[in-house]
């Protein structure tokens, strides 16, 4: 459904940022990506979703295919308009906005009318009923993990065939980062909608998605399947924080690992 095949980008024309960067996402699958700040992992979705125009820039060798079409040239509200949509980092809401408001902004992209917006919102609100009882809020003034699932529900309202999610689990407390991961897999179970995940909590994301891709200084350097990845040993230690004993090891230990160049072996 969705290829990046060999996609490299700069910023400025300058700025190497992704090197021959190949991704598969399957129709109705549900794959991830790992890897560390500044990896690559936002580029990524941004080269997907067009959105690299907004920032200066472009994929400037290999190319992005939505059902075999190249798509790394277009518009991102063309991109959008055929259904890849991304829920950015940091949710991005119109704070100034209510809660359905915003959730009816997702939905502006698609032609319709009344009785099409009022059935999609019931659609999102039996994901995420607890917008239900603030759907008159302010946005801005709603926690972090209510806000993720406005942007989230905000995508859905746009009946995305991809939806590209950034860091769901950012700032959230682990409480809602299991509710914001529980329904993001029942989306991808029920309605078919195939998700490209990016999330530095590597247990989330391995547990939810069935492919998964590891990013270093915007190479891809290991892939495979979630269960393969989970018993690597380089993943098991740089990302999900074990040792070669299966014990956990402290944050500190993690953060000045000596990386072993064992990626590609």
């Amino acid at each position: 459904m969705l290829e990046l095949k060999n996609v490299e980008v700069k910023y400025l024309n300058t700025i190497l940022v992704l090197k021959g960067v190949n991704i598969q996402l399957e129709t109705g699958g549900f794959a991830c990506i790992l890897g560390a700040n500044g990896a690559g992992k936002t580029t990524t979705l941004k080269a997907i979703s067009g959105l690299l125009r907004t920032e200066e820039g472009e994929v400037t060798d290999g190319g992005v295919y939505y059902e075999d079409k190249p798509i790394h040239k277009f518009y991102p509200e063309d991109i959008a308009r055929m259904g890849i949509l991304q829920v950015m980092e940091g949710r991005r809401l119109a704070e100034h906005l209510t809660v359905e408001e915003n959730l009816r902004a997702g939905g502006l992209i698609i032609p319709g009318n009344g009785t099409r917006f009022k059935k999609d919102l019931e659609m999102v609100y039996s994901y995420f009923p607890r917008l239900i009882g603030i759907k008159e809020n302010t946005a801005g003034y709603c926690s972090g993990g209510e806000q993720q699932m406005i942007a989230m529900g905000r995508c859905l309202m746009g009946h995305p065939k991809i939806m590209l999610l950034d860091e769901p689990s950012m700032g959230l407390s682990p409480l809602l980062v299991r509710e914001i991961a529980d329904i993001a897999k029942r989306i991808n179970l029920e309605t078919r909608v195939s998700i490209l995940l990016v999330e530095q909590n590597a247990h989330i994301a391995l547990e939810l998605a069935s492919y998964g891709y590891v990013i270093e200084n915007g190479r891809i350097v290991l892939d495979g399947p979630a269960e393969k990845l989970k018993n690597n040993e380089d993943v098991k230690e740089f990302y999900l924080g074990f040792t070669g004993m299966g014990q956990k090891r402290s944050y500190r230990d993690v953060k000045h690992y000596k990386r072993r160049k064992r990626w590609l072996g």
